[in-house]
């Protein structure tokens, strides 16, 4: 009777660690276009005015629109070279397939604020004599999912307190119970 309960056991233990081990550790958040921008010297106040007067009215219609879900900008305020990056300007999209046919959706906008595509094209190299694009990814906002001791079963997991450690205790008549410590 022994070794049967703990053969029974030895299979209930190797189908938990499989089912724990097929749930993913994180959920997936916001989907994020990093541009990492060098500013030439002496044009950081060009730089930032013009971020100011027009991609902010576009990115802000963007967000109206249902487009991007947020943007930010970020300065960098310790270099490693001196071709390092100085702004990085984030556009935030709520999923991969957001990125579908963006070009599309954002050009009309963005002919809109500018009037014409000639201005448009202006503007850009424009902004191409103050600056120049180091890089630009792609990333994925991941939030961590609290570990817990049986994740297998989430409604456990979330009904204790933060279990450290779970006691399988045995006794003669093949009676198990589960204590938390």
């Amino acid at each position: 009777m022994r070794k049967i309960f703990l053969v029974t056991l030895f299979l209930c233990y190797c189908l938990l660690s499989t089912s724990v081990q097929a749930q993913d550790n994180s959920t997936p958040g916001t989907v994020w276009r990093v541009t990492l921008i060098k500013v030439k010297p002496g044009k950081m106040n060009e730089v930032l005015m013009d971020m100011r007067q027009h991609l902010r009215p576009v990115y802000e219609e963007y967000k109206k629109q249902g487009l991007i879900v947020d943007y930010k900008l970020y300065t960098n305020s310790t270099t490693d070279s001196s071709g390092d990056w100085s702004i990085a300007l984030a556009l935030g999209y709520k999923n991969w397939a957001a990125l579908d046919d963006l070009g599309k959706k954002t050009d009309p906008i963005m002919l809109k604020h500018y009037g014409t595509r000639e201005k448009r094209q202006e503007a850009a190299d424009k902004r191409n004599q103050r600056s120049e694009v180091v890089s630009s990814r792609l990333m994925r906002e991941v939030t961590l999912i609290p570990t817990c001791a049986f994740s297998a079963w989430p409604n456990i997991c979330s009904t204790v307190a933060a279990p450290t450690m779970v006691v399988l205790d045995a006794n003669v008549t093949g009676a198990a119970r589960l204590t938390w410590c």
